[in-house]
């Protein structure tokens, strides 16, 4: 009887193994079309976008279309033979996830070497210790005043510091003005929670809220709030604490009532 030594046994299992892990993901991919194929298609529906890479989507019978639109990346979706496109999100059923946002946020993720950019365009901080946040925020914001209070409870227990980042919207009148004095006349939390305005638009405090207005802007942020968590991943809308604890990996607060997700959107 021929007899396999063990170790041997194992090599060839684990090639096996890689080798049908490969024929899976070749046929895969052979499900979508090439970038070749759909870019005349691609380039009729959305003419100022650019086709990065095309694969599987966690969704049967759709391939995923990672494309650039400026310095941002976005997803959109096709079939197999590229004729036909679906720009929306796609959402799994049974959890609830909202895959096309998730990988968006993957691919538009900001490296560490950028996020410390942020630290001299910080305005206000709150808390010393915990996991640092980036709260990106408009003093007229209705919603960004509700995630206040949010924050401002978790930094105070010590579990986050906030650092946040003034993005006044061209829609709320004499919002970047109120930024300007705040920074300018180095006021503290109470201040802002208050609305405080005053006449001060020194030098300094312009530069520093056109830089950080430029600085998310590149990065493709054009709404308050946003939240920007340490692993470089952000999201824009309100978010309720328990799924800012979940996100941050801290442990439940428990029995909070969820807040709708929304944001306001410079225009």
């Amino acid at each position: 009887m021929f007899k396999v030594h063990p170790a041997r046994s194992f090599i060839f299992l684990a090639l096996a193994g890689c080798f049908l892990c490969s024929q899976f993901l070749g046929e895969a991919l052979a499900q979508c079309p090439t970038p070749d194929k759909i870019q005349g298609n691609v380039k009729k529906l959305f003419p100022n976008i650019e086709i990065v890479k095309i694969t599987p989507a966690e969704a049967k019978g759709l391939c995923q279309v990672q494309v650039k639109l400026g310095t941002q990346n976005r997803i959109l979706y096709t079939d197999a033979t590229g004729d036909y496109f679906l720009a929306g999100n796609l959402v799994e059923a049974k959890s609830g996830r909202n895959l096309t946002m998730e990988a968006t946020q993957i691919l538009n993720r900001i490296p560490p070497e950028e996020l410390r950019q942020l630290e001299p365009l910080t305005g206000l901080t709150l808390g010393q210790s915990g996991k640092v946040v980036y709260f990106v925020t408009d003093p007229q914001c209705p919603y960004c005043k509700q995630a206040e209070v949010i924050l401002k409870k978790m930094a105070e227990k010590g579990e986050i510091t906030v650092r946040f980042l003034f993005y006044p919207l061209p829609s709320h009148k004499g919002a970047k003005e109120q930024c300007v004095a705040f920074l300018c006349d180095k006021k503290g939390l109470s201040d802002w929670e208050k609305g405080y305005k005053s006449d001060n638009q020194c030098p300094d405090g312009v530069k520093k809220v056109e830089d950080t207005i430029a600085w998310l802007s590149k990065k493709g942020i054009g709404s308050t709030p946003t939240f920007i968590f340490p692993d470089g991943i952000f999201h824009s809308g309100l978010m309720p604490e328990e799924a800012l604890r979940q996100r941050l990996g801290l442990p439940p607060a428990g029995g909070k009532p969820e807040m709708k997700k929304t944001s306001q959107i410079r225009k």
